[in-house]
């Protein structure tokens, strides 16, 4: 069964947000191909998706729904797969510094952990523990954004005039972020690398893969 949606964003243990959509957006009006494979045969079949003819909007509208909701949707992707690599960078570096007590890496740890931190308080709200605590503190860009996808792809309609302006100022504002994270990953999680193969100890890697 096929629900006519795509994929999610992804997300991590613990997440909560106020208003924001976590289900992928509905495939536009047009021609899809189903395809099957198991134990080494595929099998495929076409399929026709229309639109309600009993709503105003046109294919082209709902085209631009989805084209507009899926690139939300990969915008909501990368704010959470950041906290997700954060998050795994922050407990790599604890185990580390749980198997050595140089003061030079406790250091260095600390500084790259404090940076780290900056940045996913940028992106997510970590002080959100239930349901009502974004009543109390101010939504972070994953939430924003996951709220426009939610206004984007909510009914059938082309969106709304001012969701393209508002997905652009998102976008330049999680770059601020996600830069400033390449950034740590460039020069402070080398220099600790560095430190760390002189002490013997493995490297923090990055997350290659999010963790849904």
């Amino acid at each position: 069964a096929w629900d006519m949606r795509y994929a999610p964003p992804v997300s991590f243990p613990g997440m909560i947000l106020w208003g924001g959509s976590q289900t992928g957006p509905e495939a536009a009006p047009g021609k899809y191909t189903v395809r099957l494979t198991a134990d080494g045969h595929m099998v495929s079949q076409s399929l026709v998706v229309k639109r309600n003819p009993l709503h105003e909007a046109t294919d082209a509208d709902l085209e631009a729904q989805t084209a507009l909701g899926l690139a939300i949707r990969d915008k909501v992707n990368e704010a959470n797969s950041a906290v997700i690599k954060i998050r795994d960078l922050k407990k790599q570096v604890a185990d580390r510094l749980g198997k050595s007590s140089d003061p030079n890496l406790k250091l260095l740890a600390d500084s790259l952990t404090t940076k780290l931190s900056r940045v996913e308080e940028e992106i997510y709200q970590v002080r959100n523990q239930s349901g009502q605590d974004p009543l109390n503190f101010p939504i972070k860009l994953n939430n924003r954004l996951a709220s426009l996808m939610g206004v984007v792809t909510r009914g059938d309609a082309r969106p709304i005039g001012n969701a393209a302006p508002i997905f652009s100022d998102l976008k330049g504002e999680l770059k601020v972020q996600t830069d400033h994270l390449q950034n740590i990953e460039d020069k402070d999680l080398a220099a600790l690398n560095a430190l760390l193969k002189k002490l013997g100890l493995e490297p923090v890697t990055t997350t290659k893969k999010p963790i849904a």
